[in-house]
């Protein structure tokens, strides 16, 4: 059965999965942010690399151009001493190191100054070179020493490599390449600027972008947690509800057997009074005592279905107020006085626990109470007394009524609240069932508690959430003497 714990727990459990939500969407944002940051990064750099080797690849054409136009060259380009005099012209620029020269074929052929060290072209530079594009690289701390000779102690640099195809007359194919070893520092600080910059912005934007999510995914979050609780709220109304309907339906059809017992009985034992009282008024020899029995009898029996209807009536209606257990107890009292009077037995009732009822359940409480007080009254001498006590125990209000009657015999006591079975001359055996269906529809429980020769007690264990709420520690008393 689902409990109002078992709805609290999942709610509990979820707090912390807005936390969670948030740093995953966090840490998925700032994931994307940095590969993209990465992915720029990559592509602006080999853009960087790249501009040198374009501008440098038409510095080259340009000055073969111009060298043709003054009728400085004495040969093509295929011509190993016209490449290498091209690429001295072109190395007067500002950063160049050095240059190497290679043939179409990717063999090295010479280098100037001379101290810069042999080294072979890459085969998937040639390949590149091939289709006539120059090509670039840059290496943040190449090892001076091993490319160009120039410090004794083998120290690093950044150098910029750049590789430009020398084309042939005709421009289609490669005549050679001319590898520009250049000084990279300038580059290493565009990469540094670039990278600042970047970590700005991407900071600003995961910065904005962070703040933004955040609040939604809270607002958001904020509003599935009111749904949750709402959810949680009705469920808890919901279940309380289903309680309320199956004490209902309890209560609904144990009322339709006794509303179908009661209105069965009602009609026939008005005319068995109509018929018993009027053969009293004849006062037939020799059995006056019986037929005025016989009308008590039936008197008791009509009055009990008529509480039992009036109290099947109020429970339809839609009339709801709360009474106490001592305005109910003092109420019994009031009715109990009449019988007690008349059978000279005094009836004492002490409340120790005190809570609120509603209307309903009060009313088959004392429908329950009144039978039980009558019981014990009928049943206990002349002199003697019936007490009621009110406790708490356990998580039920216990109603004990006392009488000091003759107790009952063992073979009754198993079949005590069977109908028609009843212990008492001249009884009906009808209360004691009524009263244990009315008790079965209250969830509560009525039993014979003890019985000995001084008497009998009967106690109904009304559980707590049948109570309402109202002050503890009263202590109520009442004494009636016949």
């Amino acid at each position: 059965m689902t409990t109002e714990a078992q709805i609290d727990r999942p709610i509990q459990r979820a707090r912390w999965i807005p936390f969670l939500v948030i740093g995953l969407a966090l840490a998925v944002l700032g994931g994307t942010l940095a590969w993209s940051a990465l992915d720029l990064r990559a592509r602006i750099r080999s853009q960087i690399v790249q501009r040198d080797g374009e501008i440098l690849d038409a510095v080259t054409l340009m000055q073969h151009l111009n060298d043709q136009t003054n009728g400085e060259t004495f040969a093509s380009l295929n011509d190993p001493g016209e490449q290498l005099e091209l690429a001295l012209k072109v190395s007067r620029l500002r950063n160049v190191l050095g240059v190497r020269l290679y043939s179409a074929k990717g063999e090295f052929i010479d280098a100037s100054p001379s101290y810069i060290t042999e080294a072979p072209l890459p085969v998937a530079d040639l390949v590149h070179l091939q289709n006539l594009k120059p090509l670039s690289y840059f290496s943040a701390a190449a090892q001076i020493q091993e490319q160009v000779l120039l410090a004794e102690t083998n120290s690093a640099a950044a150098l910029l490599f750049v590789e430009v195809p020398l084309r042939t007359d005709d421009q289609k194919n490669l005549a050679g390449v001319i590898q520009f070893l250049m000084d990279g520092s300038r580059i290493a600080q565009q990469y540094a600027d670039l990278d600042r910059n970047l970590a700005l912005k991407f900071s600003t934007a995961f910065v904005v972008a962070a703040g933004i999510l955040m609040a939604g995914l809270g607002l958001a979050l904020r509003r599935v947690q009111r749904a949750n609780l709402q959810l949680a709220e009705r469920t808890k109304n919901l279940l309380q509800a289903n309680r309320e309907l199956a004490l209902a339906a309890r209560t609904s059809a144990v009322g339709a057997v006794a509303s179908h017992l009661i209105h069965g009985l009602k009609n026939p034992l008005s005319g068995l009074r109509s018929f018993v009282h009027a053969h009293n008024a004849e006062k037939s020899a020799g059995s006056d005592t019986e037929w005025r029995m016989a009308l008590t009898t039936t008197q008791r029996m009509e009055e009990l279905i008529n509480r039992v209807v009036r109290v099947l009536q109020e429970q339809q209606s839609s009339v709801e107020y709360e009474i106490s257990i001592v305005e109910l107890v003092h109420l019994l009292s009031e009715r109990a006085k009449p019988l007690a009077s008349a059978s000279g037995v005094r009836f004492a009732a002490h409340v120790q626990f005190d809570r609120s009822l509603s209307n309903r359940d009060a009313d088959l409480i004392l429908l329950i109470l009144e039978n039980l007080v009558q019981n014990g009254i009928e049943a206990t001498p002349s002199g003697q007394s019936v007490e009621l006590h009110v406790t708490g125990e356990g998580g039920c209000i216990n109603f004990e009524v006392r009488d000091q009657g003759a107790g009952l015999p063992a073979a009754m006591q198993t079949r005590l609240f069977t109908p028609c079975t009843s212990g008492k001359k001249g009884g009906g055996g009808i209360g004691l069932a009524i009263s244990k269906q009315l008790a079965q529809s209250l969830g509560a429980k009525l039993e014979l508690a003890a019985s000995s020769p001084s008497g009998c007690t009967f106690r109904l264990c009304v559980p707590q959430p049948v109570i309402q709420s109202a002050s503890d520690g009263q202590v109520f008393a009442m004494n009636q003497a016949g």
